[in-house]
């Protein structure tokens, strides 16, 4: 079959997020990044108020994960 055994890509980004300070403000954003076709992991640790993000460049471009973001009410920048 075509394609098979094919592994797409994967991309590595981190973004500093300031006004991360509780895990809820962390659940709301991996819930925002997760529900993006083409995200595979995502981690937020609150002591250094970054979010890592593992994706499929192929299926998600960097500017959607930092709209997302942005649309959880946070600010997003690349770290």
């Amino acid at each position: 079959m075509a394609g098979e055994g094919r592994t797409d890509p994967i991309a590595e980004l981190e973004f500093s997020v300031p006004a991360m300070v509780c895990d809820g403000c962390a659940k709301k954003i991996r819930n925002a990044l997760t529900a993006l076709p083409g995200v595979r992991e995502v981690k937020a640790g609150l002591w250094r108020k970054r979010v890592r993000v593992r994706y499929e460049p192929a299926r998600v471009r960097e500017a959607q994960l930092k709209e997302a973001i942005g649309a959880a009410g946070f600010t997003a920048i690349e770290a």
